[in-house]
Order: structure tokens, then sequence, then C-alpha cells
């Protein structure tokens, strides 16, 4: 019981996969899909409040029903139903709060969110390898699955995006933390779905080189200027590589800050446009 002589709740949402809940450890029946994208529309600003237009235009785009204000009124009331007091959607000022009393996030999106802006602001990288773990390992396949629509389309593709960042964000600390050998097989598999993806090719070769592998970093490097001549565009919008210059030098420790000249390079012209958000590189090469 809480101080006021309320049940303590322990709730759960999951957006980052299908679009379930949980009270107490017990699954939640969300009912039809449109209602789960109405908890999902509201979940997505849990603890602020949503004007009800946005939340109308997030369940039904440009197929609003001509009742689509009574329609979600009737959505959310089914909402606090199945919820039985566990959680509250507030009316008020002609929107919907969604709010959850309680000390952790119940929210696993934006628990991802405040994992990830943890990340950023730990001042090493060992502070960074635990809460960017713990933000990957909250995703459970397709978000928001079991709902559709355009406002989804748009979230999913966006959540994509973040996800992918937060993987590289990762991979780039444990390389700059020296390892390299036991992410050369998650890297091929990422590089493979993304070949334009110029810090994805620079972490794979990176990886590649510190498992011994330089002959096969070198000719994934081969095979990138192939594909890209002069420039290779980078998937969240980086500039293009220079050509770094051949060849690598002999003999080149392959510890932390070891790597050959292209290797190294490349992956450090291909990291540095979407990883500044972590903060300055601790890796022994950088000068």
């Amino acid at each position: 019981m809480s101080r006021r002589g309320r049940r303590a709740w322990r709730v759960e949402i999951a957006l980052l996969g299908e679009v379930t809940a949980r009270v107490d450890g017990r699954p939640v029946y969300l009912g039809p899909a449109r209602q789960r994208c109405v908890l999902a529309a509201l979940a997505v600003d849990a603890g602020r409040l949503v004007p009800a237009d946005r939340l109308v235009e997030r369940v039904w785009g440009a197929d609003t029903p001509r009742r689509g204000r009574a329609m979600l009124h009737s959505y959310v009331s089914r909402l606090r139903g199945a919820f039985a007091g566990a959680v509250s959607v507030v009316h008020r000022s002609d929107g919907y709060m969604l709010v959850i009393q309680q000390a952790d996030q119940p929210v696993d999106l934006l628990r991802f969110h405040a994992l990830r802006d943890r990340a950023r602001r730990a001042g090493d990288d060992m502070g960074r390898v635990a809460p960017l773990t713990e933000a990957l390992a909250l995703w459970h396949g397709e978000p928001l699955t079991g709902v559709s629509g355009q406002w989804v389309e748009r979230e999913r593709d966006r959540w994509r995006q973040e996800r992918d960042a937060v993987e590289q964000d990762l991979t780039e600390v444990l390389l700059r933390l020296g390892r390299g050998e036991e992410l050369v097989a998650q890297l091929s598999a990422r590089a493979a779905e993304r070949p334009l993806d110029e810090r994805v090719a620079g972490q794979y070769m990176l990886a590649l080189h510190r498992a011994g592998r330089t002959a096969d970093a070198l000719a994934c490097y081969r095979q990138l200027r192939r594909r890209c001549p002069g420039s290779c565009p980078h998937r969240h919008g980086g500039s293009p590589a220079a050509t770094p210059n051949w060849p690598p030098r002999r003999g080149t420790d392959r510890r932390a800050g070891g790597g050959p000249a292209t290797v190294r390079d490349t992956h450090r012209r291909g990291g540095d446009a979407t990883r500044s958000t972590l903060g300055p590189s601790h890796d022994p090469g950088h000068h």
C-alpha cells in the first residue's frame, strides 16, 4: 500500500515489440487494434497532455471517422476499465494524459530514451556500456506490432533509426575499449543489411583487424570502394569518408588504439557523423 492508502501497482507498457501491458506481472486485455493504438498514442507522451485532435490524427490519420472524438472517448473509457485503477487517463483542457504513479518508467520506449541519454552523460566509455546494453535489451521485435496506420509507420521508422544509432554507439564504445573479435559475427550481418553505411563498414573492418583478420578487413575496404567510388552515402546522413592512404603499415598493434591506417581511419571518419552524442573518445589511438 502507498502512503495514501492506495495500492502501489507495478505497471509495464511495451511498445518496442507487440503493444502489450502488464499490471503486477499479469497481462492486461487491451481490446481491438484501434484501442491498443490509443494506448500507444498516449504512452509515447506519458505524463504529458496530448490534445484530442492529435490523438485522433495518430489513431485514424486521413481516415478519421465523422465521430472520431466520440470513438476516442469510448476507447479511453474502456482502457480505464481494463487497467482497473492501476493507470489513470486524465481528461482536461480538451486533451488526455496518461498518468502512472510509480518510481521507475513504465513505458519501455521512454525507458529506452532515458538509458540512451544516461549513456550520453556518462563520463567514460566503461560507464556507457551498461545503459546502452540495457536500452537495446528492451527491444523485442518490430515496434508497435499489432497496430497500424500512418502515424504508426512514421514512429516505427523513427524508432528503428534510434535503435540503429544506439546499436552503433555501443559498438563504437566496445571497439574503443579494445574489443573486436566477439563483434565480428554481428557486424558482418549488420554490414550485409546496410552495405552503404560507412560507419557500420568502418566498425566491421576494425573488428576484423582486432580479430587478426586484417586481410579480410582490407578486402572489405576494397569492396566498399568498388561499390561507391569517390563517396559512400551514409544511412544516417553523415558526410562521405575521404579516401585513406594505402597500403597499411605492417606489424600494427591490434589492441584498442591500433589498426592499419586504412581500417582505422575509415572507422573514425565513418563514425564521426553519428558518434558525437556519446562525448569525447577514449580511444588511445586518438591524438
